[in-house]
């Protein structure tokens, strides 16, 4: 299982940030760019869900 970082931007548009092997390094990269200027919707899935659903990891 890897876990997986998404982004949403000012205009729905998704896109995957990267793959990773724990939910802590996942973790890690998200709340860098959630520090940035400019907020963006970040979240945090594993491989074995269904989709790219929210884990309760969100930033904004």
């Amino acid at each position: 299982m890897t876990w997986q970082l998404w982004r949403q931007d000012d205009n729905g548009n998704r896109f995957l940030v990267g793959d990773f092997e724990t939910r802590e390094l996942a973790e890690r990269k998200m709340a860098g760019l959630a520090r940035g200027h400019h907020k963006q919707i970040y979240w945090i899935s594993n491989t074995c869900e269904q989709g790219d659903a929210d884990t309760g990891g969100s930033y904004r």
